[in-house]
């Protein structure tokens, strides 16, 4: 006789479960992803059911879309912190502050300017889709450096469209910032440990800040890598690496690039005195691009080679840095005006290439050691030449040569250096630290040799094989630092 009223209780709760009687994690069912579209028919408040439509507050899941109701106002968050929207779009000018918000899917804008004066975090892996002229500023209360605008938590965010996304805050976490039209401005610096790329059409813009003044955009934990794309700064700015293609500028003359690790970067580097290019506390910088760069280029630890790369002879190189491994300069090339201190100039193969390495002065302290590599007689191919068309200061500097299966015949010429206008000092010897006059005999690798200054037009600096035996090989021997080259 029950039976009837059984079956009635039972189609209630399939009914109350419809229409979302509970929800996940609290013991209920899933909630049902609802578009609530903001309305403003109460107050400025998201938590207020009667803001939306269809009515009722934003939950988890949800998407939220604000159009012209909201021009020009300023609307609260005021749902529970950390509340995962599946998308935010928004196709007015507006501003959002309150409790850190969540996205887990999409971001969408209109050709509009668009500030959300709350922390963001990623709940997922997110695209964000700006109008054609859109901007997209996310800026945590504060507006402060130090305060967090968006954490990635491991997620990839990825703007396909619009005219940039500015942060004005703290970009923290891991994961992939991927700009693929647009810009990504960097106000302040940034902790984000992940990677910063960007296609081509696409830009990297780090600057300065109104009204804190001193404080620049940077990313020293980030990975940076440009696929045909720009990296653009006004002011010191820092990063982990950079590496790819594009271009990278910096626009003026408080402009400076510290790359902390060393990668590969094929692009040119444009700037003018005294703008420049710092490389690394560690790892291997290796350029490739024709750069216009006037200003420094300076090696203070680890080490900078160009592949063939060329710079103006009115830029400044310079590599000085002590340790156990000394800031190392090197490779083929053309390099500006060169001077180096407490560090190497290393002539090996790049990338199992020799070529000229082209300077317009050269200078050498007494503490540089100067390190040939030889597989053949032939500038160029055999080894990498040192080509003038200035001074070279020699002070001293230890000549290190190392020939990898090569053997020169009795009566072989190797022309070190050539086309000096002028030549300052001599070279000493690396594997005993004497010095070389000119025309005096040395020992290395087992041979004897002889070295003249003089050679050519009157400054190239000649070795010659000798025969005679060598003497036993001395006790003084000075650390060659060992870095892997591209």
């Amino acid at each position: 006789m029950y039976r009837w009223k059984s079956a009635i209780l039972l189609g209630l709760l399939f009914v109350v479960a419809a229409v979302g009687g509970g929800t996940a994690g609290n013991g209920g069912t899933a909630h049902a992803a609802t578009t609530r579209v903001w309305t403003g028919l109460s107050s400025l408040n998201w938590n207020t059911a009667a803001n939306w439509d269809p009515v009722g507050v934003p939950v988890a899941g949800d998407s939220v879309v604000i159009g012209a109701a909201a021009l020009d106002k300023t609307l609260n968050n005021n749902l529970p912190a950390d509340l995962a929207l599946a998308s935010l779009t928004i196709n007015t000018r507006l501003k959002i502050t309150g409790n850190r918000l969540g996205i887990s899917s999409a971001i969408q804008t209109g050709s509009v300017g668009i500030t959300l004066d709350l922390p963001i975090v990623l709940k997922g892996d997110v695209e964000a889709a700006l109008g054609p002229v859109g901007r997209l500023v996310m800026r945590p209360p504060s507006s402060l450096p130090g305060t967090v605008a968006l954490d990635m938590a491991g997620h990839t965010l990825t703007v396909t469209s619009g005219d940039g996304l500015e942060f004005n805050g703290d970009l923290v976490g891991s994961g992939i910032l991927a700009a693929k039209a647009g810009s990504v401005h960097f106000v302040y610096p940034v902790t984000f440990g992940g990677k910063i790329t960007a296609s081509p059409g696409a830009g990297l813009l780090f600057s300065s800040s109104f009204p804190v003044q001193n404080v620049c955009g940077g990313a020293p934990n980030a990975a940076i890598v440009l696929t045909g794309a720009f990296f653009f700064t006004n002011c010191p700015t820092s990063v982990g690496s950079i590496a790819g293609s594009g271009t990278i500028e910096l626009s003026s003359a408080n402009a400076r690039l510290f790359a902390e690790i060393g990668e590969t970067f094929d692009g040119p580097i444009k700037g003018t005195p005294p703008a420049g290019f710092y490389c690394c506390t560690s790892g291997v910088q290796t350029l490739r691009g024709a750069s216009t760069l006037t200003g420094n280029v300076f090696v203070t630890g680890g080490s900078l080679y160009l592949d063939g790369a060329t710079f103006p002879p009115a830029s400044q190189f310079a590599a000085r840095g002590k340790g156990a491994f000394p800031a190392t300069l090197g490779g083929y090339g053309t390099f500006g005006e060169t001077i180096l201190t407490t560090s190497v100039l290393d002539l090996a193969p790049v990338g199992d290439k020799y070529g000229l390495a082209r300077f317009p002065t050269l200078q050498f302290a007494p503490d540089v050691e100067v390190y040939y590599e030889l597989s053949g007689p032939t500038p160029g191919t055999g080894f990498t030449q040192i080509l003038m068309t200035g001074q070279l200061v020699l002070d001293s500097a230890l000549l290190n040569l190392n020939f990898t299966g090569y053997t020169p015949a009795i009566g072989q010429a190797i022309t070190l250096v050539k086309g000096a206008t002028a030549l300052l000092d001599t070279f000493h010897n690396f594997d005993d630290g004497k010095d070389l006059p000119e025309g005096s005999t040395f020992t290395t690798s087992g041979m004897q040799f002889k070295i003249t200054y003089t050679a050519g037009a009157g400054h190239d600096v000649v070795i010659t094989r000798v025969a005679g035996t060598p003497p036993p090989p001395a006790k003084f021997k000075r650390f060659v630092p060992m870095v892997a080259r591209d």
